[in-house]
């Protein structure tokens, strides 16, 4: 067996594994069989999957799932997951109680008596489903009343036990407590008389107090027409202050001193260079009169002025030549030829 045929067979052998291990984990074993019976609900109340299903508190299954039925999106069909070997009448009644005072919710199949037979509910079969409350969950109906009964004879002693100690004068606790607190409503009703007398004997003061402002209010409501004439005043010089536009002025300034420092710089850029130009003409005039160069040769020296004359007076002569004798200086002229043509210009 080749080793890739291992590793297959040990992926495949841990995919069954782990499938396994998380239905088991939601309360459900592959490796069993079991019936699934249906159950409808208008109000599951806060049932959840993988809750337990109990017979009498012993536990028979799990719920599988919950959906809603899809003809009413109203009903809510959960699937009861039972093990095998319980028989389960047609007529139980999937009960959804609380297990515990925590509010844990499970289902209970109730019946009165074991099936046989056809009377047992098969796969596939729905049963008939109610929600009970906390208190009808935790205790028997034939038992409520003798509940109720002792709740309310204990009720009825811690009264009894509460105004006796209330009572007692020498009582600590509760008691001493509730004393203060009588105290305290006295000194607060005495403290509202004396309040009440002060507010009557001042009454007249306070009738005055609102007469003047009356007075005021009524100043107020003759001045109304200044006080809009002020308002409005003010709110053209604001109009006209928005209008000047500070904001743009300022920017424009800013502008306009960033153009002239700009400006500023390149004509000292400008004079730099200036100063280097004369500079260098400074030294070329002195370079001139120390005879260096050929204008410093032309200023100093009268030699090669003369050549330079003497070099354009022949110039001057050869170009005259060449006008009037052009021949002389025709490429593949012969001798002879040239001779008799200076003949007869000599003529």
């Amino acid at each position: 067996m080749s080793n890739e045929t291992k590793v297959g067979i040990l992926a495949v052998i841990a995919i069954a594994i782990a499938i396994w291990g998380y239905t088991f984990l939601k309360g459900r074993n592959l490796l069993t069989t079991s019936n699934l019976l249906y159950v409808e609900y208008q109000s599951v109340d806060m049932l959840a999957t993988s809750a337990p299903v109990v017979i009498n508190g012993f536990q028979v299954g799990v719920v599988a799932s919950m959906n809603l039925k899809p003809e009413d999106m109203q009903t809510i069909v959960v699937v009861l997951d039972i093990s095998s070997g319980v028989n389960v009448p047609k007529t139980a009644i999937a009960e959804i109680v609380s297990l515990d005072i925590t509010g844990g919710k499970g289902v209970n199949l109730n019946f009165s008596q074991p099936c046989q037979g056809g009377d047992c509910a098969e796969s596939g079969d729905y049963l008939q489903g109610r929600t009970l409350g906390i208190l009808s969950s935790l205790v028997p109906k034939d038992e409520l009343d003798v509940y109720l009964g002792k709740l309310g004879s204990a009720t009825a002693e811690v009264f009894d036990t509460l105004n006796g100690r209330l009572a007692d004068p020498e009582g600590k606790g509760i008691a001493r407590a509730f004393r203060d607190l009588q105290g305290t409503l006295a000194n607060l009703n005495a403290t509202t008389s004396r309040l009440n007398g002060l507010l009557a004997s001042t009454s007249g003061d306070i009738d005055n107090s609102l007469a003047n402002f009356s007075k005021i209010s009524d100043t107020i409501v003759a001045s109304s027409s200044d006080i809009r004439q002020i308002l409005a005043n003010a709110a053209s010089l604001s109009d006209q202050l928005s209008e000047v536009k500070l904001g743009e002025t300022v920017d424009n300034a800013n502008a306009a001193i960033s153009t002239t420092n700009e400006t500023l710089e390149q004509l000292k850029s400008t004079l730099s260079k200036a100063d280097v130009a004369m500079t260098e003409v400074t030294g070329l005039i002195a370079d001139a009169k120390a005879g260096k160069g050929t204008l410093g040769q032309l200023i100093t020296n009268d030699s090669l002025y003369y050549r330079l004359s003497s070099a354009s007076e022949q110039l001057e002569s050869f170009l005259e030549d060449l006008e009037t004798r052009p021949y002389r200086y025709v490429p593949l002229k012969s001798r002879r030829k040239i001779r008799r043509y200076d003949r007869k210009d000599g003529d």
